[in-house]
This record gives C-alpha cells, sequence and structure tokens, in this order.
C-alpha cells in the first residue's frame, strides 16, 4: 500500500506518519532519528533533557534517571546533542519537536528547538498563542498547534493572524484517544 507523501509547511513527509512526542527518554535521539529516516516525521520531546545530560549523576544520586532537582530538568545543551544525534541517524530528513506548552520558559525552549533543528515545531498542553513570536526568527520552521476544539482552534488563528500575520502550518486535532491530555466525546467530532 502507498500513501501520498505530507506537506507541514516547506517540509515533505513521504510517509505520512507523525510518531508523537513520549515525553522523558522515550521520544529523543534514537527513536526520531529513526522514524525520520524511514521517512516519517520524528518528533524529539524538548521534556526533561536535564536527565539525557545528566544520567550517570542522576541515577548514582536518585537511583532512577531522574534529575537530582528542577534546575536539572531541561538542558539547551542536551536538547542540541539530542538533535545532533538524531540528525546523524536521518540526515536532511524532516524532524520535529514537541513542546508544552504549560512549561516554564516556553518562547526560549522553542527557540532552543529551532537554533537546535527542528524543522517543526508541535505544542499542546495549553493554548500556544506565544509559537509564532517564539519562531518568528525561523521563517522555516513550521509551527503546529495541538487543539481540542474547533473553537480552540478559532481562537488560535484569529490571535495569530492579528498579531503575528500568521497560521498554523498544520494542525493536531487531540480527541477522546489521546493519553489523556485533552479531548472531547465522539459525537462531538463532528460539530464545528
Amino acid at each position: 500500500m502507498t500513501f501520498k507523501s505530507l506537506k507541514i509547511g516547506k517540509h515533505i513527509i513521504p510517509s505520512p506518519i507523525i510518531q508523537g512526542g513520549m515525553g522523558v527518554g522515550i521520544s529523543w535521539d534514537k527513536l526520531a532519528g529513526a522514524v525520520s529516516l524511514e521517512g516519517g516525521l520524528g518528533i524529539i520531546s524538548a521534556i526533561g533533557t536535564g536527565i539525557y545530560e545528566n544520567r550517570a549523576y542522576a541515577d548514582k544520586l536518585a537511583g532512577e534517571g531522574r534529575p537530582v532537582d528542577a534546575i536539572n530538568f531541561y538542558s539547551s545543551k542536551a536538547l542540541h546533542k539530542i538533535f545532533d544525534n538524531a540528525r546523524a541517524i536521518c540526515g536532511n530528513a524532516p524532524l520535529g519537536c514537541n513542546v508544552l506548552y504549560a512549561i516554564n520558559d516556553y518562547n526560549r525552549v522553542v527557540r532552543d528547538a529551532c537554533e537546535a533543528g527542528a524543522d517543526i515545531i508541535i505544542t499542546g498542553a495549553g493554548l500556544p498563542l506565544s509559537m509564532p513570536e517564539a519562531t518568528k526568527e525561523f521563517p522555516n520552521v513550521a509551527i503546529v498547534p495541538i487543539v481540542s476544539t474547533a473553537k480552540a482552534l478559532k481562537i488560535l488563528c484569529k490571535r495569530w493572524q492579528k498579531s503575528h500575520n500568521r497560521l498554523p502550518d498544520a494542525v493536531i486535532v487531540e480527541g477522546p484517544l489521546s493519553g489523556g491530555h485533552q479531548g472531547f466525546k465522539y459525537d462531538e467530532c463532528c460539530m464545528p
């Protein structure tokens, strides 16, 4: 079976499969690089990158592979290393980054991901009204918000258009099976 490719912004995904951003230690270099190498869109999670950088140290002190305190939870240096390692696997194939909107210093983490080489930024866990601002210096980076309702998408598009003259390059709609983060009832899927 063959599928049509998927275009997100300026980026072509040969196989229309987007690997989800699965948080700390799952959606990092090896998985995302392999998915992109095979023609899908590999997604690197920007959450918990301090663990990536400090694994040996954290294991010795915490015993569970977790950072010792919140200061160690995010590392720009580690995010860059994760992207470098993924690029070594997939070459120039598109790579994305999942950045939760509900984190501290969202705009800085998005800029870090863009600088590290993300082609596409995906954001959920809130209504990412500042997404265009965070990516304005990176016009080739596609921005993809995750929404749970048509109303949320309308608000987002209206604000982005007014403030930044920008619309999403794609949209992900999370329904009732979205892992508990957001959702709507099945009979609401077709309602505007």
